[in-house]
């Protein structure tokens, strides 16, 4: 639909902006233009819709050079929708609408016809601004005149849309529903959509390729699996960038590290906590956030959090809305749960043990309440319902290191292991098969970090992060069980 060969053209001390640019953008295709203040986005723009003169070149749309097109063929195979928003008289806001159909009237006095009537009345429609149609357009804010431009854009229907920025002025609301409604029209109307586009994120989020700018030439062209390329972005953008996958689409997204001074440790981990503890619960509060990863009902992913807690409740709980239970009893002991995660258990939580140790010159705290009424052997085959057991091991480990996202999942490995370990030296067994118990059917684990000194990649059991988690956790669910065993026994 759109081809781009040889372009150069743009100038600044008599030197091209953009110098041998080629690309192609296939009909139907939403091509994202990116790239830092500078590199020369807004001047590619310029040359492609005409508002600047091309030194050496060609553009295309459908086949056809733009060069050849007269301005109303023009407006009849694109539209563009730049930042400027400015209109020099006071039409109203259904008046600017109406010139998208302009190009389309006919005779030598141009009229509205009964279509094009109905074309303005659906894209005003589409863009939510028909309760603006008898306004004048200098009176809306600037969000509502870029929305107002974009119906009049679409009102056009054309093949192409050249969009500078689309969603500036705009809130995130009104944001995604711009961008929203443009890739709905995109797919039912096959336009092409060719935008530069400053938010890599919404970038990798609506477009189908994107082009990377740099210094008047494309540094990469291809799908938006191109911005998981770290390196490459912190080379253009000079900012620290970490991409990650979005958890809901299979799209990347991207994270930027501000380029500041870490702050100096403090305090010593077994040092840097308070431990809340009563019968209802257990609270470690930590005065920084930690780097975690869980499964807790609260607080599960990979997350930065502060407060740690473990609550008790009944044997016979029936657990039909445990997030909603654990953030009432959270909201009542005033523990915010955007920076907290939350267990549960019906082990006593006076037979948690504290383990604080220090191995390799590594401090790790560990605390473990840990029932096996519930035990299981993950192997065994059957499904068998666990009523009325105590049961659970909760294990929460935090750790003064620096571990990259696998590191951490190594280390709930090694925990795992460990606590497996603990359950098979002290003969616990799955009382419906009688083999060896591997844990729990409800067990919730924890790993805790700082984020300081040497990054770590690995913490499985080869390692010395591995090993000390295990030492640590493996002495700390053998005390817990007994203490928890023993109290039974003792009824």
């Amino acid at each position: 639909m759109i081809q781009v060969k040889d372009l150069e053209g743009g100038y600044t001390t008599n030197r091209p902006i953009i110098r041998g640019v080629d690309f192609k953008i296939g009909k139907g295709e939403f091509f994202g233009l990116l790239g830092p203040n500078g590199s020369g986005k807004t001047t590619l723009f310029k040359l492609i819709t005409g508002s600047l003169p091309m030194k050496t070149g060609e553009i295309a749309i459908d086949g056809q050079l733009i060069s050849k097109l007269s301005p109303l063929e023009k407006a009849k195979q694109m539209a563009v929708l730049t930042q400027e928003a400015h209109v020099s008289f006071d039409f109203t806001v259904e008046e600017i609408v109406s010139l998208g159909r302009y190009a389309f009237q006919k005779g030598v006095f141009k009229s509205l016809s009964k279509n094009d009537r109905m074309i303005i009345e659906e894209v005003m429609e589409l863009a939510n601004v028909v309760c603006y149609r008898d306004t004048q357009f200098r009176l809306l804010s600037g969000g509502e005149k870029q929305r107002v431009l974009l119906a009049k854009a679409l009102a056009q229907q054309p093949k192409v849309l050249l969009l500078d920025e689309p969603t500036n002025h705009l809130d995130v609301k009104h944001s995604f529903y711009m961008l929203d409604l443009l890739k709905r029209w995109q797919r039912e109307h096959k336009l092409t959509i060719f935008a530069i586009l400053h938010d890599l994120n919404v970038a990798s989020l609506y477009a189908d390729r994107v082009a990377l700018l740099n210094k008047g030439t494309f540094q990469k062209v291809g799908g938006v699996d191109i911005l998981r390329n770290e390196q490459q972005l912190e080379d253009v953008y000079e900012v620290k960038v970490t991409a990650h996958s979005h958890p809901h689409v299979p799209k990347p997204q991207l994270l930027m590290t501000p380029n500041l001074e870490e702050p100096k440790a403090k305090k010593e981990l077994n040092e840097s906590f308070k431990l809340e503890q009563n019968e209802g619960f257990i609270h470690l509060e930590f005065d920084e956030p930690l780097r975690t990863i869980s499964n807790s009902v609260i607080g599960e992913g990979i997350q930065w959090l502060k407060h740690f807690c473990n609550f008790h409740v009944n044997k016979n709980y029936d657990g039909g809305d445990p997030i909603d239970d654990m953030e009432n009893w959270m909201s009542n002991w005033g523990i915010p749960t955007e920076l907290s995660a939350g267990m549960m258990t019906a082990v006593q939580l006076e037979d948690m043990v504290l383990v604080n140790k220090t191995e390799h010159g590594m401090q790790l705290v560990v605390m473990v309440t840990a029932g096996v009424g519930n035990a299981v052997d993950i192997t065994s085959s059957g499904m068998d319902e666990r009523i009325n057991q105590i049961g659970t091991i909760n294990t929460m480990v935090f750790i003064d290191a620096h571990l990259t996202d696998g590191a951490l999942v190594n280390a709930c490995t090694s925990a795992t292991e460990a606590k497996t370990k603990a359950l098979h030296d002290l003969g616990v067994k799955d009382p419906f098969t009688n083999t060896h118990a591997t844990g729990t059917s409800t067990d919730s684990i924890l790993i805790g970090v700082t984020q300081r000194g040497e990054k770590t990649p690995y913490a499985g059991s080869g390692t010395v992060v591995g090993k000390a988690i295990g030492n640590a956790v493996y002495e700390a669910t053998k005390k817990a069980t007994v203490k928890s065993k023993s109290r039974l026994d003792r009824r």
